[in-house]
């Protein structure tokens, strides 16, 4: 890629602390307070891990693995499958999020999971991921400091949140509101859920770009 020219794109990121967002710099970014939906990259223990590292580590092979079948099943793409929350470091089970009703794909899941022994729950939701894409994409879609952003400039925005069915719209207002920020905060959130027609939460602060 040339220099600079992440700058003139929107790129689809995946932040610790299970949100996805969409950067509106289009660059790598940050944002405090997040956790992880996607996988970390795998490395070796060392020579001198102690069982419970080895134990840490045979886990998280084995629910990465797992990930990758359940993402790779036949007709996963047109279930209720939104993504899975892998849970190693804490007790190595798996969260299905899921925005239908139960299907025969995610009996599969559930009992290849149990095959495996993999602790798994199932995390029902509103939306689907494309619901949400759609949603973040109309956002994006409205200019900062005009019509309902009038007052607001957009920083990103995250598609998907562990403890949130709906977009998360990372921001600050351009000036203080008279009505107060939560006064405004509420009304914002409801006519970007109008808008949308997916449920919006605001949080503010921005992305930190990092380029390279």
């Amino acid at each position: 890629m040339k220099p600079g020219a992440g700058l003139t794109m929107r790129r689809r990121l995946l932040i610790s602390a299970g949100v996805v967002f969409t950067a509106i710099t289009g660059v790598t970014a940050a944002h405090a307070a997040t956790a992880a939906v996607s996988e970390p990259t795998l490395q070796q223990p060392d020579t001198a891990a102690t069982s419970f590292d080895a134990a840490f580590w045979h886990r998280q092979e084995q629910l990465v693995d797992f990930r990758g079948w359940t993402e790779g099943l036949p007709g996963i793409k047109t279930s209720g499958y939104v993504t899975s929350i892998n849970n190693e470091p804490v007790d190595g089970s798996v969260v299905l999020v899921w925005h239908a009703p139960p299907d025969p794909v995610q009996r599969q899941i559930i009992d290849e999971a149990r095959r495996r022994h993999i602790p798994i729950s199932v995390q029902q939701r509103r939306y689907s991921m494309a619901d949400l894409e759609r949603a973040a994409s109309l956002i994006f879609a409205m200019e900062s400091g005009a019509g309902e952003l009038h007052n607001f400039k957009i920083s990103g925005a995250g598609s998907f949140s562990i403890d949130f069915d709906g977009v998360t719209v990372i921001g600050q207002y351009i000036h203080p509101p008279p009505e107060g920020t939560t006064a405004a905060d509420t009304a914002l959130t409801q006519t970007l859920t109008a808008r949308t027609g997916v449920a919006v939460r605001i949080e503010h602060g921005e992305l930190v770009a990092h380029h390279g």
